[in-house]
This record gives C-alpha cells, structure tokens and sequence, in this order.
C-alpha cells in the first residue's frame, strides 16, 4: 500500500486494494496494477523504504529438536536361493505437530523405500583397479513400484517443546531407520541356519553365499 500510495502520489490512507489492482479512493481511473508496485519496489520506492519485497526472520531455538520412530520388518527367505521377499512393513514416526500430514507420509514413504534400496539392492561395486562398474541403473538399481514393499504407516504426536507450534524435522527418519529393520529382518530369519550377521546391502546371491558359509546346504 505504501508503494502504491507513492506510486499514485497520495496518502496511503487514500489507496484501494481489490483483485490485484490499486487504486485511489473516489479516482477508479487512477490505478497502478500490482505488477507495477512490485516493480517499483526494486526500482521507484519511497526514501525511507529499503529496495526489495523479500522478507526474513530467523527462528533460532533454545534447543534442538528429535523426531521418532519405530520400524519393524516380516521378511520370507528362501535358503536354497537366498531370495528374500518383504511380507510386512509397520512404521510408526513421531516428528511433533504434523503442519501437513500429506508430505510427512511422503517423506516416509519415500524414506522407507530408499531403505529398503539400501538394505537390499544398492551396491556400487569396483573393477581391480578401482573403477567404479555400476555407473547406470541397470547396475546400481533404483527400486520401482514393482520391487517396493507396501507400508502401513502409524504416528505418535509428541509436540517439541522448542518449536513455537511443537513441529519437528521429519525428512531422513526412516531413510535412517529402516534399513537395519530390513537386515535385521533376513538375519532373525537365517539364525537357525547358523548366519549371524550380513554386510548390507543383502542381495540373494550374499544371502546364499553367507548360509552355504554357515555350513548349511
């Protein structure tokens, strides 16, 4: 309104707002659009006002803040291929107040699937004299809809006590969680055979590789 007031050559008190248009009260014929006042804001403002629409504030909290969650995995493996397959997977997250709950199941459900990659296909592997060989996607796999698990997602709401509306982050918790719940998940299934422990990521040929090192045919 001060641009416009400037802009127009009246008082600000004299200026009108409606649809985009700003106009001085009892003069409709005296308008400047508001493209024309955003430019002036970088080009013909007032003296007393700094160039530039932009706007910044700085939160700095008295603490940090820590999301939660839990993940838990049912895998079947099969001992004789080292095939393994997702038969469930709950995640439960705790990242305070959610301000939109559509881009929090998002980032989880993205989180969880690139868990899963990590924990079970994504393997960046090096000739003798260490030039990488999984340089595209044939190699370095990127998992589809058709290799993802399908997720059932729960939350618990703990507001932070350091954010004005008790949010927290949310962004990498089940990139972070997830993945030991998917290698844990194979190794409690492999502990009767004797395998106690696979380096991720578990693909079914190291799957096999470890049982038959177990000493189980």
């Amino acid at each position: 309104m001060k641009l416009a007031a400037h802009l127009l050559e009246v008082a600000e008190e004299d200026v009108e707002y409606e649809a985009g248009r700003f106009s001085v009260k009892g003069a409709p014929d005296q308008v400047k659009t508001i493209q024309e006042v955003a430019f002036a804001a970088y080009t013909n403002y007032p003296e007393d006002m700094e160039a530039g629409l932009e706007g910044v504030h700085y939160y700095n909290p008295p603490n940090l803040t820590f999301p939660f969650g839990t993940y838990a995995v049912s895998v079947e493996v099969d001992p004789d291929t080292g095939v393994w397959k997702v038969l469930r997977v709950v995640a439960v997250d705790d990242c305070g107040v959610r301000i939109n709950p559509m881009i929090v199941e998002g980032q989880i459900t993205g989180g969880l699937t690139e868990g899963y990659a990590t924990a079970a296909m994504q393997l960046i592997t090096f000739d003798e004299v260490g030039n990488a060989i999984g340089t595209n996607f044939m190699d370095y796999l990127i998992p589809t809809a058709w290799e993802t698990p399908k997720f059932e997602l729960g939350e618990t709401v703990t507001p932070s006590p350091h954010h004005p509306i008790g949010a927290k982050g949310v962004g990498e918790s089940a990139t972070v969680g997830s993945p030991a719940a998917y290698v844990n998940a194979v190794i409690d299934a492999l502990q009767p055979l004797g395998v106690k422990n696979i380096d991720m990521p578990l693909t079914s040929a190291k799957v096999w590789e470890a049982i038959q090192a177990a000493g189980v045919s």
